[in-house]
């Protein structure tokens, strides 16, 4: 694959089409995103945010990627979101169509098309530049209306449409596990609570009618089996009324990567997440430790699903962990956990979602000496894991998320001096993975359910 834009590639020759005219479709793609009526989810802050940037810098002060690559002005966020406003200023606007040069309006090439198509795959929409911006500027969402306009034109990252949210459609979880082998699984878990932990736990699967179901990212059960035992641990421990659903009953994979570049993607998953949910006849869906997932199904749904067609609540696992904490439901002992753990705030729970305090409410409980990196919270840099990167691993790109948003947060563990390093988000486990191996940092990863579950005193 040749350069497009930097030395690094998301996307294939097969999937960019770099030679091919793209033009004339993707303006028409983008005056369709600029219509409200085609684009009304997030039509306001998008069109406001191509308005009304004033070029202060206050965003790229606190930009991963622009601060850790030596701030190179290509990964400035305003460089990004000018690549699509240049076009919507010459194309879209009365003094571009006039007076192109006087009012920053360029027109857009198939070169230039192709370098936009890659640098929306730098940004990993932290969001951490609207946080700070003083008027409200989101280039997250420049970003992935940037990303629906490309998708719209049939220009989207393997990953995330191929392998992702059609795989999981088709399949019921973007894994393509069938119903046979989820079982399958299941069974090797129970007995793997049972040979490490010394007693039985049964992990009911498809129950209907049951007070919750509990739906992780399908691809916990391959890559972090230990956060998925956790979990059947603490709610077997709770003593609830609780169930896993396999891809026999619809969709069994709580993940919906049309979050991060399509809402036509997004909009086909969620409404057969609520499908199945309905068909279980459960009263709670609780979302697995995916920052994402959580997001989508506790926030954007609300927006796209009348509260008929969904009768039942959505939690974070962690939500119920720290209520049944607090209420003496489950009971732990923080010296089964007496090494140094810090905690990550996912963008998606975190900056998106607002849970700060019930993973560190959990951890203080759980864990002897809990210590915080700096900056968090509001202010945590992402991972560099988010929007699916954690997944991407062509052209070089592991090379990218490493050099870049990982060397920030291989800095931040270093300074804690933690040895554990708590999460809750898929994505970010997959990141800070390779983030330890690559640094060869002295720090295990672990789930917080994980944790919790080796605190439990039954």
């Amino acid at each position: 694959m040749r350069k497009v834009f930097d030395d690094y590639r998301v996307l294939s020759d097969e999937t960019l089409k770099p030679d091919e005219p793209r033009v004339e479709k993707f303006l028409q793609a983008m005056k369709k995103s600029l219509q409200q009526r085609d684009n009304w989810t997030f039509w306001l802050p998008y069109t406001l945010s191509l308005d009304t940037c004033m070029k202060c810098g206050t965003c790229a002060e606190v930009c991963p990627v622009y601060l850790a690559s030596g701030k190179k002005d290509i990964y400035h966020p305003v460089y990004r979101s000018d690549m699509l406003r240049k076009v919507y200023k010459r194309y879209f606007t009365l003094p571009g169509r006039i007076f192109p040069g006087l009012v920053g309006a360029e027109d857009l090439t198939e070169e230039k098309l192709n370098a936009m198509a890659e640098n929306i795959y730098r940004c990993t929409i932290c969001r951490r530049c609207a946080y700070v911006c003083p008027v409200a500027i989101d280039n997250g969402v420049i970003a992935r209306e940037a990303r629906k306009i490309f998708d719209a034109i049939d220009i989207a990252p393997d990953e995330l449409k191929k392998n992702g949210t059609q795989k999981q459609a088709k399949f019921g979880n973007a894994t393509g596990t069938p119903a046979n082998a989820f079982f399958d699984m299941i069974e090797f878990l129970e007995e793997e609570i049972e040979d490490t932990k010394g007693y039985k736990v049964k992990i009911p699967v498809d129950k209907e009618g049951a007070e919750y179901l509990l739906m992780h990212n399908a691809g916990d059960y391959l890559a972090f089996a230990e956060t998925v035992m956790g979990a059947a641990e603490v709610m077997d421990a709770a003593g609830v009324d609780w169930t896993l659903n396999s891809p026999a009953t619809g969709i069994n994979d709580a993940v919906n990567y049309g979050v991060f570049y399509s809402d036509v993607e997004f909009t086909t998953i969620i409404k057969a997440h609520v499908e199945t949910a309905r068909k279980l006849g459960i009263k709670t869906l609780v979302v697995g430790e995916c920052g994402h997932a959580f997001e989508a199904l506790k926030y954007l749904m609300l927006r796209l699903i009348p509260p008929e067609e969904r009768p039942f609540e959505v939690k974070s696992i962690l939500e119920l962990e720290d209520e049944w904490i607090r209420e003496g439901r489950i009971k732990v002992d923080p010296e089964k956990n007496p090494e140094p753990v810090t905690y990550h705030d996912s963008c998606k729970l975190g900056r998106l979602g607002g849970m700060y305090e019930e993973p560190r409410r959990i951890l203080k409980a759980c864990c002897t000496d809990f210590r915080e990196l700096t900056p968090n919270r509001e202010m945590s840099i992402c991972c560099g894991g988010g929007s699916g990167f954690a997944i991407m691993e062509k052209g070089d790109f592991r090379k990218f998320r490493m050099e870049t948003y990982g060397k920030l947060k291989a800095e931040q563990l270093k300074a804690s001096g933690a040895s554990i390093i708590a999460l809750a988000c898929s994505n970010c486990k997959g990141q800070f993975r390779e983030i330890i191996n690559y640094y060869q940092l002295p720090v295990r990863f672990a789930g917080v359910s994980e944790l919790v579950a080796n605190a439990l005193v039954r």
